[in-house]
């Protein structure tokens, strides 16, 4: 089912502009591109030191 949503004319130029750089064959394609954008973790949710290696316990340290 379609409907239509009522934007400005500045949005609208940016929709089309967002179309070009992604390449989507619409608008809706492009709003769901957007969607699916923000939901991803951002690199900045990782921490200050994303390129740290992963930690694993010695023997040693273990309690078990």
């Amino acid at each position: 089912m379609a409907t239509t949503i009522r934007i400005s004319k500045k949005l609208l130029q940016e929709l089309e502009n967002l179309k070009r750089e992604k390449d989507a064959k619409s608008y809706e394609e492009v709003i769901k591109k957007l969607i699916e954008e923000s939901k991803r973790l951002k690199k900045s949710h990782f921490g200050s030191l994303p390129k740290l290696e992963e930690f694993e316990r010695e023997e040693i340290d273990r309690f078990d």
